[in-house]
């Protein structure tokens, strides 16, 4: 059996994630990932065999890398609120310079085609956090509010934030980041 080139890989799901990002993921077909990507059909059919596939690879491959980068600077013998503040900087940066993907991935969370693994690893990304939130609320730091509530809270001001400033064209600098993580700390703090 022929070794898939990673290179081919690479070219599907960046194909993938253009036309996500174009048309989204109902209107998804692999003649026009193919088309989009410069691959013949066979090749496409020798590295995903449907669509479904190729989609929980690229969501599974996508909230790996996600989860990595926007958990990268926590400590866990760092102060909560530093820890806090990190995650919510990685997050944001994250969805900025990875916007495609945050968007295929957002559209795949809420939709049919992810299978149980896919899902399993998409509640896995919010263990860290429940336990940091956990963590704060043992501290005395945070509001006794369910943390799918306060996580929901927390992504949804930062997703609106990197949506109004990618339409608004508004740079994202330390002084921005602070001053919107003060509002997120104000809404949830004890």
């Amino acid at each position: 059996m022929k070794l898939k080139d990673p290179k081919k890989t690479e070219l599907i799901y960046a194909a993938t994630l253009r036309l996500v990002k174009q048309h989204g993921l109902t209107a998804l077909n692999m003649a026009a990932i193919g088309k989009e990507a410069k691959l013949g059909m066979g090749t496409l059919y020798v590295y995903f065999k449907s669509k479904e596939e190729l989609i929980n690879s690229l969501f599974k491959h996508l909230k790996q890398l996600n989860t990595a980068r926007i958990y990268s600077s926590v400590k866990p013998n760092a102060p909560f609120k530093v820890n806090v503040k990190e995650l919510y900087d990685n997050y944001i940066f994250n969805r900025v310079n990875f916007y495609e993907e945050h968007f295929f991935i957002e559209h795949c969370s809420g939709s049919h085609f992810l299978d149980k693994e896919a899902r399993k690893l998409d509640e896995s990304a919010f263990t860290g956090v429940f336990e940091l939130l956990n963590r704060g609320k043992s501290e005395l730091l945070v509001k006794e509010i369910d943390n799918a509530l306060l996580i929901a809270h927390m992504m949804g001001s930062a997703n609106e934030l990197v949506n109004f400033c990618m339409q608004q064209k508004i740079k994202i600098n330390k002084s921005f980041l602070d001053k919107t993580f003060s509002l997120c700390w104000d809404s949830i703090k004890k």
